[in-house]
C-alpha cells in the first residue's frame, strides 16, 4: 500500500470517529435536555402544600389580647386544684394531592421559657366503690362511697415546663369545619401570678419530600 493511500485510510478513520463522536454527544446531549424537561416539567405540575397556596397557622384563645399582643388569664385561684388554660391552634390544611389515607396531615409541637418545681404535695385522688352495696346512677354507673389521696413525693423537685413540649399534637376537623388543635398550658402555681409566659409553635405540614416546616409563631400570656 503506496504512502499516499495509508494516509487517505487514517484521514477517512478520522472522519468517521469524529463524526460518531459527534453522534454520541448529540445522542447524550438530547437526553439530558429531556430529562431536565421532564423534571422542571413535573416540577411545575405538583401543586402547592397547602390548599390556600400559603401554609399559615394561629393561636387563639378565650381570652383578652391587648393592644401590645399580650393575653390576658384571669385564673380561678380558690379551686381545689391547680388552673390551668386552654389555647386553641388553627392551621391551613395540606392539598388533597398530599393526603395521608384521604386527610390531611398537620400537626404541632409547643415549647415555654417557664418552668416550675414541683414540690411534696403533688397527689391525686382515688374514688373507692362498694360493688354490691353501693349507689348507682339512673344509667348504672357506681357512685363512690368515698375517696383517697395518693401523694407522689417522688417527683418532688422535678423541673416541669408550663406547656408540654415533648409531643406533637395533630390537627383535625372540629363540628365548624376549622382545622385545628388544643394544647393545655398548667398547671399554673401561684407563684407565677402576675408573671409572663411566652409559648412558642412550631408546625409541620406533612407532603412528603416538599413538607414544609414553619417555628415563627409565639404567643405571650400574663397570667391573672
Amino acid at each position: 500500500m503506496s504512502l499516499e493511500n495509508t494516509g487517505n485510510l487514517i484521514i477517512n478513520n478520522m472522519y468517521k470517529n469524529s463524526r460518531g463522536n459527534l453522534r454520541a454527544f448529540r445522542a447524550a446531549a438530547t437526553i439530558g435536555l429531556l430529562s431536565l424537561s421532564i423534571s422542571c416539567t413535573t416540577d411545575a405540575l405538583l401543586p402547592s402544600v397547602c390548599e390556600t397556596g400559603e401554609c399559615d397557622a394561629y393561636i387563639t384563645s378565650q381570652y383578652y389580647k391587648d393592644d401590645n399582643g399580650y393575653t390576658h388569664v384571669d385564673l380561678n385561684w380558690d379551686s381545689e386544684y391547680l388552673p390551668y388554660f386552654t389555647i386553641d391552634v388553627n392551621a391551613t390544611r395540606t392539598n388533597p394531592h398530599y393526603y395521608y389515607n384521604d386527610q390531611p396531615v398537620v400537626s404541632a409541637e409547643f415549647d415555654t421559657d417557664t418552668y416550675y418545681v414541683l414540690g411534696d404535695s403533688l397527689a391525686f385522688v382515688i374514688p373507692l366503690y362498694s360493688p354490691y352495696l353501693g349507689l348507682e346512677t339512673y344509667q348504672g354507673f357506681p357512685i363512690p362511697v368515698r375517696d383517697t389521696i395518693v401523694y407522689l413525693n417522688q417527683f418532688a423537685g422535678t423541673v416541669m415546663p408550663v406547656v408540654q413540649n415533648d409531643t406533637r399534637i395533630y390537627f383535625s376537623d372540629d363540628e365548624n369545619g376549622q382545622f385545628t388543635t388544643k394544647r393545655t398550658v398548667g398547671p399554673i402555681p401561684p407563684t407565677l401570678e402576675s408573671d409572663t409566659l411566652t409559648i412558642f409553635m412550631k408546625v409541620f405540614w406533612d407532603a412528603g419530600v416538599e413538607s414544609i416546616e414553619k417555628g415563627t409563631f409565639i404567643e405571650k400570656y400574663i397570667i391573672e
